[in-house]
């Protein structure tokens, strides 16, 4: 299937979804850890894949640089919700300003066969249901020796959410991988 074909049929499915849902209710296997349960949010979610690049060594531990640009107005903060691995800290300037890249690192375990990284970036750590909030779980899968990554969101207070296609990656051999998400 091309590519083209692909994105049409990503836009047309994600047409259909309800723009509001039900609080706690998970969509894409996307646990909402966010909101209250006792309320509606208006959350909008999807997934990117990530294109593949071709490395040395082969499927192992590796770093994760999971970065975001910062074009949502305001400073934002990160919140972590499920690393697996181990957390090596953020990159400065953290918080991160607007117009501004930040970002933070995960020393990843190998995968067998996949593993997820969940977090959060938001204008309001106190509340980030209530604020501009883009939640992201990235995926990293080992396939007979070959590492794939896709990368689902949610929006919660009218953020919109998007990964720079462009600087992201993921190395098949070695399922090493740089995020760069936006924040707007």
């Amino acid at each position: 299937m091309t590519r083209n074909v692909k994105r049409f049929l990503a836009a047309s499915l994600l047409s259909l979804a309800p723009s509001v849902a039900f609080a706690g209710q998970v969509e894409l296997g996307f646990p909402d850890f966010l909101s209250q349960r006792n309320e509606y949010v208006s959350v909008r979610e999807g997934s990117f894949e990530i294109a593949q690049v071709k490395g040395g060594a082969s499927v192992g531990p590796a770093l994760e640089n999971l970065f975001v640009s910062n074009q949502s107005g305001a400073t934002i903060s990160l919140g972590l919700q499920v690393v697996t691995g181990t957390f090596n800290g953020v990159f400065s300037p953290y918080p991160v300003p607007t117009a501004t890249l930040g970002g933070f690192q995960i020393s990843a375990p190998t995968p067998a066969p996949s593993f997820s990284q969940q977090y959060y970036w938001t204008v309001n750590p106190a509340n980030p249901s209530a604020a501009k909030t883009c939640v992201w779980r990235v995926d990293i899968a080992d396939s007979a020796g070959t590492c794939t990554a896709t990368v689902y969101y949610g929006t919660y207070g009218g953020a919109v959410c998007t990964v720079d296609a462009a600087n992201s990656f993921i190395d098949i051999n070695t399922c090493q991988a740089q995020i760069v998400t936006i924040i707007q």
